[in-house]
């Protein structure tokens, strides 16, 4: 049964794919045959924002990644249409931590040159799908790497990161810390061993001590709260919502945001601390800033 329910969700997705190819096609069309008189559409001042998840390169792409990237082309296409002005579409690819190291070691490749490949087969099938992308962005890039040096020094001249040490569970392969409550047992099929694994992605887990940067989440709960019963529509559908409610009800604990450099040396030095590792998820995340211009420009935004 699960194999054919995985089947019939890969048809699916394959089904919707093509539907948002076809409406993309007619998208375009539109945009090449409107009458002389809108042939330009006034653009508004309103600003628009869309970007993909920035893709993990651990190996080539696939159907889904290919998927939300059409989904994403779509609604920029009818931005446009509309009018919008500055309009940016971001995608790229997530370059940095030990997944891709390991990945790189396992094809006998040194890190950068795996990424470089593995990078170009993303921007290689998007070009072929006419994905419309105004900026495609990848972690290892020097614009990227001074985005994140800026924005740790900020937080870190603010108070929200210190020095600390990390005594918990973590996860390779989904590349996190997780806490005692996400755990539980579990075996090792190949083994037979009892492990413990990761009760959200069932991924196994290793309990690990390092010393490392701490960012302070632990401070930001009640604003959180506040800030999502303002805008309930910022996270949806309604059990997504309720779901990250529950979640900073529950209470949210400081979070690690450096790895031992000598355990992860491929990635983001900390500033002013050669010894660490910036965490590959907050490397990460700060690529939405760096696609509208962080530090330097952004506000133009």
């Amino acid at each position: 049964m699960g194999t054919i329910q995985r089947g019939m969700s890969s048809l699916l997705i394959v089904k919707r794919t093509r539907f948002l190819c076809d409406l993309r096609r007619l998208l375009c069309t539109s945009q090449n045959s409107l009458d002389p008189g809108r042939q330009n559409p006034q653009k508004t001042k309103e600003k628009f924002l869309i970007t993909t998840p920035i893709f993990y390169v651990n190996s080539v792409p696939h159907l889904g990644h290919l998927y939300s990237t059409v989904l994403a082309d779509t609604i920029h296409r009818w931005q446009q249409l509309k009018g919008a002005g500055g309009s940016i579409f971001s995608t790229g690819t997530d370059e940095h931590g030990l997944k891709i190291q390991q990945a790189a070691v396992a094809h006998g490749k040194d890190p950068q040159q795996f990424c470089d490949e593995v990078s170009q087969h993303f921007r290689d099938l998007f070009d072929k799908s006419n994905i419309g992308h105004t900026d495609f962005i990848r972690t290892t890039e020097p614009r990227h790497r001074r985005a994140v040096e800026h924005f740790w020094r900020k937080l870190h001249s603010a108070g929200y990161i210190y020095q600390g040490k990390y005594e918990g569970w973590y996860s390779t392969s989904d590349e996190a810390f997780v806490p005692d409550n996400k755990v539980t047992d579990s075996v090792n099929k190949t083994t037979g061993q009892d492990i413990k694994v990761s009760i959200e992605t069932g991924s196994q887990v290793e309990w690990m001590k390092e010393e490392n940067y701490m960012f302070r989440l632990s401070e930001f709960g009640p604003r959180l709260q506040q800030w999502l019963d303002s805008n309930p529509r910022a996270v949806y559908p309604d059990k997504y919502h309720t779901l990250v409610h529950g979640w900073l009800e529950e209470g949210l604990e400081d979070l690690s945001v450096s790895r031992q450099r000598d355990r992860l040396p491929w990635g983001i030095p900390a500033p002013d601390d050669p010894e660490q590792t910036i965490y590959v998820w907050l490397d990460a995340l700060v690529n939405y800033l760096t696609v509208c211009g962080y530090p330097d420009n952004h506000h133009a935004h």
